[in-house]
């Protein structure tokens, strides 16, 4: 009840900031589990997403959020995953595991962090392990416009843009140590937010661009 109560006074919020425009909403499963994997400009994002994503979502959110006044508490309340960045959190990641054993749907930035440039940085590979932990879909999720909520008077009432992408089930790929298989499944889960995003975002990831039915495209 707590989580739907702040997800309407979000609602209200943000479409007095901003311009939403959400594409894609059809691909999300209404039930099951699903990693949602979105790119990561703002700390605006996690509402942004919330309310882009129609269901019910979790996150996994950096532990120094949790001290923040209010939004820590807001955090806490719903059921928010606290993980320690740069480290190696195993409560965080047995969480993650148990929410989506339980059918829900998690959201995490595979990026870990906020680009300033606007343009997509390297991802860890935390994601494409729980993924392959699980066996969930992933729904990945790129989005512009965000970084510009609520910096400055100046840039008041910005348009956001949300592209909601279609689920698929990564698999390890075959003759590959584990740790070259998640560097491959990361590559692949990013690639697929870059292909939705304008070539200039795309940061380390515009040399190579996916077609919509997740394939590597020949540039040449």
């Amino acid at each position: 009840m707590l989580y739907w109560i702040c997800w309407t006074g979000f609602w209200v919020f943000t479409h007095l900031v901003c311009r939403l425009h959400v594409h894609g909403r059809e691909h999300v499963p209404k039930t099951g589990a699903l990693l949602v994997v979105p790119n990561h400009l703002s700390w605006y994002d996690p509402f942004l997403l919330g309310l882009a994503i129609p269901r019910r979502v979790w996150f996994f959110t950096k532990s120094e959020i949790f001290r923040w006044p209010l939004v820590g508490k807001i955090c806490q309340w719903t059921g928010q995953i606290s993980v320690a960045r740069g480290e190696s959190d195993r409560s965080a990641l047995e969480k993650a595991l148990v929410c989506l054993h339980e059918g829900k749907a998690l959201v995490i930035f595979p990026e870990g962090t906020v680009e300033r440039q606007e343009k997509m940085i390297p991802a860890q590979t935390g994601a494409a392990m729980v993924a392959l932990r699980t066996g969930v879909p992933i729904l990945p999720i790129a989005h512009v416009g965000s970084r510009k909520v609520l910096r400055t008077w100046r840039s008041w009432f910005p348009r956001v843009d949300i592209y909601i992408g279609e689920p698929y089930v990564p698999s390890l790929p075959a003759g590959m140590s584990r740790k070259a298989g998640l560097r491959e499944v990361t590559q692949d889960m990013m690639l697929r937010v870059a292909a939705m995003l304008p070539s200039e975002c795309r940061g380390v990831y515009a040399d190579d661009v996916l077609n919509p039915q997740g394939e590597l495209m020949d540039k040449g």
